[in-house]
């Protein structure tokens, strides 16, 4: 019995030392392969549709907030100057 609980302090000992790290390097790993995902959707999405996409993101939140009110549609800028009544 003394050797079992020889073995098992030296393991709850390594345990105490070791977890910490893990979880410590888990969280920078899970940081990492976080901004490399958004990174890699940012490329996917061509600069023509990314303010639809954004759009759009925007409204499935609000969705799952629980939000009712009608959508706001954006209207694209026709690139001439506002006439003046």
């Amino acid at each position: 019995m003394a050797r079992k609980n020889s073995l098992r302090l030296r393991f709850e000992k390594l345990a105490d030392n070791v977890v910490p790290q893990l979880l410590d390097s888990w969280g920078d790993l899970q940081k990492r392969l976080d901004d490399l995902n958004c990174s890699l959707a940012n490329r996917a999405v061509p600069e023509d549709r990314r303010g639809r996409v954004s759009e759009l993101s925007l409204q499935e939140k609000a969705r799952q907030a629980g939000q009712t009110r009608p959508a706001i549609r954006a209207v694209k800028p026709s690139g001439k100057a506002p006439r003046e009544n």
